[in-house]
Parts: C-alpha cells; structure tokens; sequence
C-alpha cells in the first residue's frame, strides 16, 4: 500500500474529478464493443465497420476539439453539464435502436458530445494540480478511468448478447450520476472570461494592439497556429494518434477473434474481461511505473511502451490457449501505462494558460483519432489477411515507432545537453 501513499494530500477538487472519471468509467459500455455491435447485431461485415468506427471517432475527435474550446470560453462546468445531458439523451434513445442501422447516426451524436466531456475533466484537473504533485493528480484521474473501466467492460459484455438495451440504458445513467457530483462537488476554479472580456480580446486582436506578453491575448488564438509553435507537443500528438490506431487492433481485431473461435456471447464475454484484466493492471501497476515515468522524458516511455505493444500483439497472431490472451495483455498494458501516465503532465507543461482545456482535448483528439483510422485500416486488412497476418503488421509498426520515439529522445536530451530549450 506504500505506493498508493503518493496519491495522499491532493487537492480535494482533483479526489473528486478522479472520482466522476471513475464513475464515468464504469459506464464506458458501449464504444468498447462496437464491432460486435455493428457485425453481430446490426449485421455489418468487417468492412463496414471499420467505416462507421472511423465515422465514430470522427465525431469524437471533433466533440473534443468543440468541447475543450467551449470550456475555455465559457466555463468548465456549465459546458460538462450540458454535454453530458444531450450525451444521455442520445444513448437513451438509441436504447431503442441499437440493433437496426439507425444506431449509427445516433451513436455518432453520442459520441461527439460524450467526447466532449473528457477534456473538461482534464482541464479541470490541470487547474487545480498546480505545485509539485500535478504527475501524481493525472496519474489518479487516470488510473481511476481505468478501475472504472475493469467493471464497465464486464458488465457489457455479459449483457451484450441478451440484453443490450440496458447497455446504452447503463451508460447514460452512470454519465448522468457522475455529472450531478461534478455539478454537486466541484468549483469553477478557471476564471471564465466574461461576455465583455471576450469581445475586448477580440477587438484587440484585430487591432493588433496586443503583446505576446498578456495571458489573454492569446486566447483567441486558433489551437493549430498554437500548437504549431510547440513543436515538441505537436510530434507528440501526432505519435500518440499512430500508437493508437497501432493499439485498436485490441478493441476491433480481438472481439472478432474471439467471435469467430468462440461466438457471440463468448466472445464479448472474454471481451469484457480481457478489458477487465487491462484495467486491473492499470490500477495496481501504474503507481509503480509511475516513479519511472515522473523521472523519464515522455519520449523514452512512449518507444518502451510501443516495445511491449510490439510483443503483446504480435503474440496474439501466435497463440491458441485461452489463458495466454490473458497474460500477453500484462504486456501491453505495462506499454500503455508507460504512454499514458505522463501525457496529461506533458501537455500542461507546453500548454499556455489560455489553451488548456484545448490543449488537453489534443490527447482525446489522438486517442480518438487512432481509435477511428485504426479499426478502418484493420477491417481492410482482415478483407485480405489472416488474424495472424494482420497482428503481425500490426507488432512490426509498433517497433517503428518505439525506434521513432527514442530518436526523438535522444534528440531533445541532445538540445537539453546545449542549453536550447525543450
């Protein structure tokens, strides 16, 4: 229990965000198993899956982007309240529709909105994680998605075959519950410009009569032109969405594997519970690897994390006993604690003050991006290739990019070497 010790004399705001993240977490049922959704209920091939998965994350993508703005402009909790209402609304209505193709268009607007929330939360937490435990306040709102994550699954997957009403019926409620405390329990601690701020900012940029000097005047920058300037957070944004895309092959190749070897109801019952085990690793694991990744530059964990995603999904190519799927996911979850841990701190670090709530929904957006190409690229692969062939591909790349990330390292260390800004 020493380790949990680090996670003692927070800031109560940050327990309290940890503690919608977890709720949230435990509701996070539907997007887990939308393949099987999409190819056992609905009636999709693998193909037109991976489509509506690249749509779904499409419209989580730019629910991030939309919502970490609108947070920066208008305050974080009003924007999480309300996205969080239309949010249950449509996983309500599409309770009623999940297994005709209306639930396509109906998730889509669920998942802009929903998506839109995780960055508030984020940001929520950078406002308050200032001194010298901010690594271990994102570690907490992470490892506690990830505890809420090691039920939601389960609970999917054994509802899945028989009763998936309830699981789009769940989801809302649990995202429901998790903004009343938020609604309930936290403060705005962000200075929320007001109406006439907004419009002088605005007034002054055009006017060019501003200095780079003032917080605020950058507020109205784009986040692009922003995040061209930091050019370091911009490779890391752009490596973070190839890993993830590298690491969908868990969410989309996997259930169908487990379809095909094992059925319906068995394969999103193992589903659940590969996610399960995931998240059970997360929670015990990530307060020790912590204490590698607070002391490492986040570009020498991302190339050992992608390292362990290069063994543990290449082994599924390779392996038929059903308890080796369960140990390889050891693996790879050591790999995406060492990617995870430190992204939240690493982007608050180059993240000026008037950008962080967009600043942090780039994490959602790489996540979200690599959750849509990867399952396209994956359904095109499986039109063609073996479970074996593509997990394969799939291992290899992961090494390219581990060799990528630890040149990148060594290539900052290098500028640190000379006194040149990191």
């Amino acid at each position: 229990m020493s380790y949990f010790s680090q996670f003692l004399g927070l800031p109560r705001q940050v327990y309290i965000l940890c503690l919608v993240r977890w709720i949230s977490g435990m509701g996070s049922l539907v997007f887990t198993f939308s393949s099987l959704i999409l190819t056992g209920m609905v009636g999709l091939t693998t193909k037109q899956a991976g489509i509506v998965a690249m749509l779904y994350a499409t419209a989580n993508v730019v629910g991030a982007i939309v919502g970490g703005k609108m947070a920066d402009f208008y305050g974080r909790k009003k924007i999480y309240l309300w996205f969080t209402v239309v949010t249950c609304c449509f996983y309500v209505l599409g309770s009623f529709y999940c297994t005709t193709i209306w639930i396509v268009p109906i998730s889509i607007c669920a998942f802009f909105f929903g998506s839109g929330c995780y960055p508030i939360v984020s940001a929520m937490v950078a406002d308050s994680a200032e001194g010298p435990k901010s690594a271990e306040c994102f570690s907490l709102l992470y490892l506690s998605h990830n505890l809420g994550f090691a039920v939601g699954p389960a609970l999917g997957g054994a509802l899945l075959a028989d009763h998936l009403p309830w699981v789009y019926r769940i989801q809302a409620g649990m995202f429901l519950f998790a903004a009343l405390i938020l609604y309930i329990c936290t403060i705005e601690v962000y200075k929320v410009p007001t109406k006439e701020e907004r419009a002088a900012l605005r007034m002054r940029k055009k006017a060019d009569h501003y200095t780079a000097s003032e917080p605020e005047s950058t507020l109205h920058e784009s986040t692009l032109k922003m995040l061209l300037q930091t050019k370091i957070l911009l490779i890391f944004i752009v490596t973070l969405a190839i890993a993830t895309t590298l690491y969908c092959g868990i969410g989309f190749i996997l259930p169908l594997q487990f379809k095909d070897a094992f059925g319906l109801a068995a394969g999103g019952t193992y589903g659940g519970r590969i996610w399960t085990v995931n998240a059970l690793m997360v929670v015990f694991a990530t307060p020790v690897i912590m204490r590698y990744t607070k002391t490492h530059h986040q570009f020498n964990c991302m190339a050992l994390g992608c390292l362990l995603y290069a063994v543990g999904f290449g082994a599924y190519g390779y392996i038929k006993a059903l308890p080796l799927y369960f140990i390889a996911v050891v693996v790879w979850s050591i790999g995406e604690i060492l990617i995870s841990t430190g992204a939240g701190v690493f982007i608050a670090e180059h993240s000026p003050a008037s950008h962080v709530a967009r600043f942090q929904s780039q994490y959602d957006m790489a996540r979200s991006i690599g959750r849509g190409v990867g399952p396209f690229i994956f359904g095109e692969l499986l039109t063609y290739l073996s479970y074996r062939q593509t997990w394969t591909i799939d291992a290899v790349c992961c090494i390219v990019i581990a060799v990528y990330c630890w040149f990148i390292f060594k290539g900052e260390m290098a500028k640190k070497a000379r006194g040149e800004s990191v």
